[in-house]
C-alpha cells in the first residue's frame, strides 16, 4: 500500500467482501415487516433444508445466538431474554452464516423439528459450537454480520404504498416530488 494514495487495503477487503454478501442475499425475499418465522423458511427452501427457530435462555457470558446443524435440519437458537430487535438481528446474523456456507459441524438429528435434539448433543459438539474461537473465524464472522446488516435493512426499509389518491390541487406537486426523489 502506498500511503500517500489514501487507500487502505483493509477497507477494500471490506468492499469486496460486502458485495461478495450482497450478492448471496441478492435473491432473498426479506418480509416486510420483518418475519423470523418467514426469513427462515425462506433461506431455508433456498439452502435445501428447513431452519428451526428456537428461543433459548442462554448465559450472560456465552453466545446470544448458535446454529446446531444436523443431518435433516438447521436449528437455530437465540437469547429468549434479550429485547425483540436484539433478537432479530441475532437471527439474521445466524441465518448470515447459512446464506454464506459457514459450517461448525455437525450432528445426527431424528425427526426433523425434533427440540428434543438440543438434550442429547454430544457434548464435544456443544463445546465446539459454543467456543466461537474455535467455530467460525473472524472473516467469517464479519461475513455473517454484513449479510444480517444487509437483511435487516432491506426487513426495516420504509416501503411506501405504490398507490394512492392525490388531491387534484396537488397532483403537479406532488409529479415534481416523485420526479426529483426517484
Amino acid at each position: 500500500m502506498t500511503p500517500w494514495l489514501g487507500r487502505d487495503e483493509g477497507n477494500d477487503d471490506r468492499r469486496r467482501m460486502r458485495r461478495q454478501c450482497a450478492r448471496l442475499v441478492r435473491d432473498i425475499k426479506v418480509p416486510v415487516p420483518f418475519d423470523a418465522e418467514a426469513l427462515c423458511r425462506e433461506v431455508g427452501d433456498r439452502i435445501g433444508q428447513p431452519i428451526h427457530l428456537l428461543p433459548v435462555e442462554m448465559p450472560a457470558d456465552g453466545p446470544s445466538g448458535l446454529v446446531i446443524s444436523g443431518a435433516r435440519a438447521h436449528y437455530l437458537c437465540y437469547d429468549s431474554g434479550t429485547r425483540p430487535l436484539h433478537q432479530q438481528h441475532i437471527i439474521a446474523h445466524e441465518l448470515g452464516h447459512l446464506i454464506a456456507g459457514h459450517t461448525t459441524g455437525h450432528v445426527e438429528d431424528g425427526e426433523p423439528g425434533t427440540p428434543a435434539l438440543l438434550s442429547t448433543l454430544d457434548p464435544a459438539v456443544v463445546r465446539q459450537t459454543l467456543a466461537r474461537d474455535a467455530g467460525y473465524d473472524r472473516r467469517e464472522e464479519a461475513e455473517a454480520e454484513i449479510i444480517a446488516e444487509l437483511l435487516l435493512q432491506r426487513a426495516h426499509s420504509w416501503a411506501p404504498e405504490r398507490t394512492w389518491h392525490v388531491p387534484v390541487d396537488a397532483a403537479d406537486v406532488v409529479a415534481r416530488i416523485e420526479r426529483s426523489l426517484g
